[in-house]
Parts: structure tokens; C-alpha cells; sequence
């Protein structure tokens, strides 16, 4: 297993794993009480999974160390710091956990003479706000017939598809007319 914490051209791998690593989440759901049948659940929306990691950032070399060359301990403090102050990272832990997420909490300090920095930190999933369709309403364009135009053309060029070209036609008072007149101008309503 690693656990990497990754924000751009930064990123960090944990030298030390956590005794337990694991996620918490949560479900939004709420009971009612309804007449004649009783108490029922009804389902809500997911909350945002949170994880909590507890371990060191060693200052000498140890058996039990992931890799070798990481950071000080300083170093990997002044880093988490940074990350939890520019916002979203990529938190990763092999296999099973690759999302964006937030650094909510991040506590450390010196608890015995090695030099090592002890840490707990809160990391919490991060969902992106949906950005809503626009819902800006189609104008009316009014055109100029040129040769070689068709209903067909015309209602695939101003809405998308050649099977509005009768709508068309009809709203411009020429439904009788195989082609629209050259020179006509056209209103096209979407």
C-alpha cells in the first residue's frame, strides 16, 4: 500500500503507513412517520467520505520506512501545510481510494527526542459543484433567401435539424412553397 497526497507539481508519499487506514461516510437519510404504516427511512444523497490518518514523519532512516530518500520531517510539515492551504489535492491510497479531497484538519508535533514529527491529519472527499445548463431562450433570426437554400437547409443550419423545415415554412406563410423565393427574407423561430 502508498498513500500519496498530490496537488500539481507537488505531491508527497507517506514514509511512514498509519497503523489503521480507513473511510468513514455517511448517508443523508431521514425517517418519517407515516400514518397508517409507521416509521419509514427515506434515502437521501451521500455525504462526503472522510479519512483520518495517524503516523510520523521520520527524521533517521527505520526499518519499517515505504521508501527511502523522503523528505525531513519539516519539510513534509511545510509541504501538508501548503496543500491544505491551496485547497484540493488527489488523495491516493493503492489500491482502493484515488479522488480529489480536501486537507480539513492537519495537527503536529515534536513527541520524543528522535527528531521525528508525529501528525494526525483529516482528509475529506471533494465533490465539485455542478454547473447548471444555461438556460438562455433561442431568438428568432430573420435571414435573406439566397439561391440554393431549401426549408431543409435552412432548418438544419438555424436549428440543428432539417426536420423543422415545414415548421418553418408554415410559420413564414409558405407552407405551399417547395422552396423558399430567393431574396424572401425568412423569420426562423426555434
Amino acid at each position: 500500500m502508498e498513500i500519496w497526497l498530490k496537488q500539481g507539481k507537488k505531491q508527497l508519499r507517506l514514509p511512514i503507513l498509519p497503523q489503521e487506514v480507513g473511510e468513514s461516510g455517511e448517508q443523508d437519510n431521514k425517517t418519517e412517520i407515516v400514518n397508517a404504516l409507521g416509521e419509514v427511512n427515506l434515502l437521501g444523497l451521500p455525504k462526503l467520505e472522510t479519512v483520518s490518518l495517524e503516523a510520523h514523519f521520520p527524521d533517521k532512516p527505520m526499518y519499517y520506512d515505504q521508501y527511502s530518500g523522503y523528505p525531513s520531517p519539516k519539510k513534509c510539515v511545510k509541504l501538508v501545510k501548503k496543500m491544505k492551504k491551496n485547497g484540493v489535492i488527489r488523495f491516493i491510497v493503492t489500491p482502493l481510494i484515488n479522488y480529489e479531497a480536501t486537507i480539513e484538519q492537519f495537527e503536529w508535533k515534536y513527541a520524543d527526542g528522535t527528531g521525528d514529527i508525529h501528525y494526525t491529519m483529516q482528509i475529506k472527499r471533494y465533490r465539485r459543484p455542478v454547473k447548471k445548463r444555461s438556460t438562455k431562450k433561442a431568438k428568432k433570426v430573420t435571414v435573406t433567401v439566397k439561391k440554393g437554400d431549401t426549408w431543409a437547409k435552412l432548418a438544419k443550419k438555424y436549428t440543428g435539424s432539417s426536420k423543422n423545415a415545414k415548421k418553418i415554412a408554415k410559420q413564414n406563410k409558405m407552407a405551399n412553397k417547395k422552396k423558399p423565393p430567393v431574396g424572401k427574407k425568412v423569420t426562423i423561430k426555434p
